[in-house]
């Protein structure tokens, strides 16, 4: 048996009387291609409408949900909502039974159906008048929109008695730990929002019927008792006498342009115990998800640097916890500087910063002798990741920790103001040559990304033709969205990458990779050195942080 729970306002109560009889009216759903209205039986006082399914091997019958209110409503006493501050009658409905669907199956034996069996519940509306309001929650579900629980804030007082006091780094998330100035020893902490990549399994690619979408379910933890534990742990100092959490009440998203474009980001969806949610990356179709997927496991910090939320919590004694910043759901166990880390640009000397203390490097940055430290925006070493991707692909990034694009919005960031950059190659026999450019800059989205530098210094290459010139000045280009000033596609033609390309270039790190030595074809990786062209085995593109 399936039941909803029906919750309607005092307003209904008269209307919902009489109900007690047992039976919902309903409608036949019109006419479409595939159902075909076929009876409407009673059972146990409850209607059922059926309908043929149209299968070439059938009769097979699909049975409407119930919608049936079956129990008297007699006992059933108005409640109060202390979030809505409304009365209201929780009654049950009930969508499918056993015992029922056996009694139409022998009602529908004059058929000799194949099968007969309920429908599938994807979307429930109701309808009421103007002077009252209803709702249906799925009872046995173990999630719900979060959106359902915004209705009011007014009624609820701003929790003036608490007091921020230390954020708890655990081994992979963190936890922002509250005082109560009211309460002695008494400790509260955040709804967690960490993203669980262990449950990111390949069942966690679904589809939407409703929407006609597949789509990537990520879970995430709002609270659980080894971080409890484990907060009360270093909170030790304070001796704390109680560590419960808050509950979450909104999370407000906020979406970057560069992950809108590709994907659709649903609402989040709590736990009906509040440990966890669930979010949903809607993909268009299953190549997408499952890319998306793989792009999660290898790097899952890159999504949330897209996503954040605005959270509210909720105390135990029915007040909001208004949290003015925003934070991001990926909570991984932050560095040191964290805190001060506003932007890309401020992460990355973040960055720097921490490999100049350590005396080493990382795989984002990289240390010159004389002290300099520069950020990757690309790199190429294995030719494992292919570099022949579409627009969106080259303006938001791709890659993983070897064979990477930080992205076209990212670089703009980085490079507003202009910046050094430093092009870092390795021929097939072992040789290595770098050039560095002043005052390299790209624009925005609107520009189409222009690139440009203000000269070459000489000084610091050891390269001393300029490849790089024929390319200033020009927006970018791809498979799919050509910028560049020749009669043909450069990138179609040149490897199919993406590029800064004129007519249509003299350096293309983006080309195809090459797999053996003395390649002249102009669509690997290559750089003009008049007058010869030089075969890449490796290259990499870095701007001084």
């Amino acid at each position: 048996m399936q039941l909803f729970q029906l919750r309607v306002s005092a307003a209904l109560a008269l209307l919902l009387c009489s109900l007690a009889a047992g039976q919902v009216s309903q409608c036949a759903p019109a006419d479409s291609p595939r159902l075909r209205f076929v009876a409407q039986l009673s059972v146990n006082g409850c209607a059922l409408f059926v309908h043929d399914t149209g299968a070439s091997d059938g009769p097979h019958l699909a049975v409407e949900p119930l919608m049936c209110v079956t129990d008297s409503l007699r006992g059933i006493v108005p409640r109060f909502d202390f979030i809505t501050q409304q009365l209201y009658f929780s009654v049950p409905v009930l969508m499918r039974d056993a015992g029922m669907l056996a009694e139409a199956q022998r009602q529908l034996r004059h058929l000799s159906p194949r099968s007969v069996s309920f429908a599938t519940v994807t979307n429930i509306s109701v309808s009421a008048d103007t002077r009252s309001s209803s709702r249906v929650l799925l009872q046995n579900d173990s999630i719900f929109d979060l959106d359902l629980h915004r209705q009011r804030f007014s009624p609820l007082p701003t929790c003036r008695q608490l007091k921020f006091i230390r954020t708890v780094n655990l081994e992979n998330c963190s936890a922002r730990v509250h005082q109560r100035l009211d309460i002695k020893g008494h400790f509260l902490i955040e709804p967690l929002l960490c993203h669980n990549i262990s449950s990111l399994s390949s069942e966690s690619v679904r589809y939407d019927y409703s929407r006609d979408m597949h789509y990537l379910k990520l879970d995430l933890v709002l609270q659980d008792e080894a971080t409890r534990d484990a907060v009360r742990t270093q909170l030790a100092d304070l001796s704390p006498r109680s560590v419960d959490f808050m509950r979450l009440w909104t999370a407000e998203r906020s979406v970057s342009s560069s992950l809108s474009a590709r994907f659709e980001v649903g609402p989040l969806m709590a736990s009906a115990d509040w440990r966890s949610a669930q979010l949903r990356l809607l993909c268009g179709n299953l190549r997408s998800c499952r890319k998306l997927r793989t792009a999660l496991l290898a790097e899952p910090a890159d999504l949330w640097r897209h996503v954040q939320w605005r959270v509210t919590s909720l105390v135990a004694e029915q007040c909001l916890s208004n949290s003015s910043r925003i934070t991001s759901s990926w909570r991984m166990k932050p560095s040191e500087d964290a805190a001060s880390c506003s932007s890309l640009k401020s992460c990355a000397r973040l960055q720097c910063a921490s490999a100049q203390r350590t005396a080493g490097s990382s795989s984002a940055v990289q240390l010159q002798p004389d002290g300099r430290c520069f950020l990757k925006i690309q790199q190429r070493l294995t030719g494992i990741v292919s570099f022949q991707r579409s627009w969106t692909e080259y303006e938001t990034g791709f890659g993983d920790g070897t064979d990477f694009w930080i992205g076209l919005s990212a670089i703009h960031s980085l490079s507003q103001g202009g910046v050094t950059l430093r092009v870092e190659m390795k021929l097939w026999n072992g040789s290595e040559l770098h050039a560095e450019y002043a005052g390299f800059q790209v624009g925005d989205a609107s520009t189409g990304y222009r690139m440009t530098y203000r000269e070459m210094l000489r000084d610091r290459s050891s390269v001393s033709f300029d490849a790089l010139e024929r390319h200033k000045g020009m927006r970018f280009s791809t498979m799919d969205r050509d910028n560049d000033k020749a009669s043909y596609s450069c990138s179609k033609k040149q490897g199919k990458g993406g590029w800064w390309f004129n007519y249509c270039h003299n350096f293309n790190p983006n080309g195809v990779f090459s797999c053996r030595w003395k390649i002249t074809d102009h669509s690997y990786m290559c750089w003009y050195s008049r007058p010869v062209w030089l075969s890449l085995c490796e290259v990499r593109l870095m701007l001084q942080i």
